[in-house]
C-alpha cells in the first residue's frame, strides 16, 4: 500500500451499526436514478478519469472523493453477502485498500467503476470462502434487529424488508452476486458480465434463477 492509501484509510471514519441498517435499507429501496448516483454514475467521465488518475499519483484528496461516493454502495454489497455488521465495516476497508494498492493495473480508466465492483465482489467472495461454516448457517434477520433499536420511521420498512432480506442471504454466491449487482446495484447485464467474467448469457440466466429462488423463498414464507 501507498504511504497516501495507508494515510486515508487509517482516517476514514466508520458508519456505526445505525448507519449501516439505514444505508442497507434505503440503497434496497433505490430506485434506478438514485442507484446510479449512489455508483458514482453521476460523476462525468472527464471528472471520474481524472480522480482515478490523481489517486494513482498518492493525491489523498482524490481517494477521499472516490470514496465518499462509493462507501454506500459497497457496504450495502458487503453487507449482503455476510450480513454481519463488523464484518462489512472490515470489508469496506479492505477493498479500498486492494483498490487504491493496486491502482496502477487498471489499464483503462473509464473502466473503474467496473474494476471497482470486481474488487469488492472478489473480497467478499475471498472473505465467504475463509468462513465457510459462518456463511453456511442460517441467520434469521432477528439477529440482525437486535443490534440496531432505534424509533424512527424505517423501523416498519425495515421490518416489511425483513423476508426478503433472508431470502437474498439464503441465495448461492454466483446467484447473489448477479442478483445485488443487477437488482441491487442497478448494473446492466453487459456490465456484470465484465465485473464476473462470464458471459452475459450466464448472467441473464442467474439472475433468473435467483429471482426464482427468492419468489419460492417468500411463497414458503406465504408472503407471496
Amino acid at each position: 500500500m501507498t504511504v497516501a492509501a495507508a494515510v486515508l484509510m487509517h482516517s476514514i471514519p466508520r458508519f456505526g451499526y445505525g448507519g449501516y441498517a439505514k444505508i442497507g435499507l434505503n440503497y434496497l429501496l433505490m430506485n434506478q436514478e438514485e442507484k446510479d448516483q449512489s455508483l458514482g454514475r453521476e460523476l462525468s467521465e472527464d471528472i471520474l478519469v481524472d480522480l482515478v488518475s490523481r489517486s494513482r499519483e498518492g493525491e489523498v484528496q482524490a481517494m477521499e472523493v472516490l470514496y465518499g461516493h462509493f462507501k454506500s454502495s459497497l457496504i450495502s454489497l458487503a453487507f449482503r453477502y455476510t450480513y454481519n455488521y463488523a464484518a462489512a465495516e472490515d470489508l469496506l476497508q479492505d477493498i479500498f485498500v486492494k483498490v487504491f494498492t493496486h491502482l496502477h493495473t487498471l489499464d483503462d480508466d473509464k473502466a473503474f467503476v467496473r474494476w471497482l465492483y470486481r474488487v469488492a465482489v472478489n473480497t467478499c467472495l475471498s472473505y465467504l470462502r475463509s468462513h465457510k461454516k459462518f456463511s453456511q448457517r442460517t441467520i434469521s434477520l432477528e439477529e440482525v434487529e437486535g443490534v440496531v433499536k432505534d424509533t424512527s420511521p424505517m423501523d416498519a420498512e425495515r421490518e416489511a424488508n425483513k423476508p426478503l432480506e433472508e431470502a437474498i442471504h439464503s441465495l448461492p454466491a454466483k446467484l447473489k452476486s448477479v442478483f445485488l449487482l443487477h437488482d441491487v446495484q442497478g448494473f446492466k447485464h453487459h456490465e456484470i458480465a465484465q465485473i464476473l467474467g462470464c458471459s452475459t448469457g450466464t448472467s441473464k440466466s442467474h439472475l433468473f434463477k435467483a429471482r426464482m429462488k427468492i419468489r419460492k423463498y417468500l411463497e414458503e414464507k406465504q408472503l407471496l
